[in-house]
């Protein structure tokens, strides 16, 4: 015969087995769309910058305001993980990266007249940021923030300036959304402020003003 103890040790374990089961069933039945936000996900934008015709960095580089770009196009990446969760809100920590650029060149005035000089604007950010996310596994908003490097440069394509020795502190703020329409692949939208802050003259390169650019993006979430 089996004595006590180890009976007892045998009926607690399938106890637990069974209980374990149980919750596993249980939040399999669970619809997908009332399940609570993954651990993981990642996002893959286009962007659509608003850039600056600032009056200051157009004298720097020797062109009129309306000669420097106002729209530029670029993407972002990003990945962000979700550790926490408090209620209804789930607490996000992770970062993107943005590039985008843009040319303009002035048309010419007159028959005779000569077009404007070409400039290229460019921005490239890396920014690390946390967010908090309200809503469920299949679809979620979000706002988020934080403090990363940019790199800026309006130049003059027949007078390029020298690269930025160093990245210059930014914060960023914005919100956005998450649609699954299928069950890892979401439609996602963000509007986000890029607060970059102004750039010291340096040898051979004009001083930048602080300035905060708009970035609307949209695209493709995976999970």
């Amino acid at each position: 015969m089996i004595s006590g103890a180890p009976w007892r040790r045998v009926t607690l374990i399938f106890a637990v087995a069974l209980f374990a089961g149980a919750a596993i069933a249980s939040g399999q039945d669970v619809p997908l769309e009332d399940q609570p936000i993954g651990r993981f996900v990642l996002d893959a934008r286009a962007a659509f910058p608003k850039f600056k015709q600032d009056p200051n960095i157009a004298r720097g580089i020797g062109v009129t305001a309306l000669n420097l770009p106002a729209r530029a196009l670029g993407f972002v990446v990003g990945a962000h993980w979700y550790p926490a969760r408090v209620g209804p809100m789930t607490l996000g920590l992770g970062g993107e990266l943005i590039m985008a650029g843009r040319n303009r060149t002035l048309p010419a005035v007159g028959e005779a007249g000569l077009a404007g000089p070409t400039v290229h604007s460019e921005l490239s950010s890396m920014t690390p940021q946390i967010s908090f996310n309200f809503g469920k596994r299949q679809g979620w908003s979000y706002i988020s923030g934080g403090i990363g490097a940019t790199a800026f440069t309006a130049e003059r394509q027949d007078a390029p300036l020298p690269p930025q020795e160093a990245r210059t502190r930014t914060y960023n703020y914005g919100g956005g959304a998450r649609w699954f329409a299928k069950k890892r692949v979401a439609v996602a939208v963000d509007l986000r402020f890029y607060a970059i802050s102004a750039q010291e003259q340096a040898a051979l390169r004009p001083a930048f003003s602080r300035m905060t650019l708009v970035v609307v993006s949209a695209g493709a979430a995976f999970k």
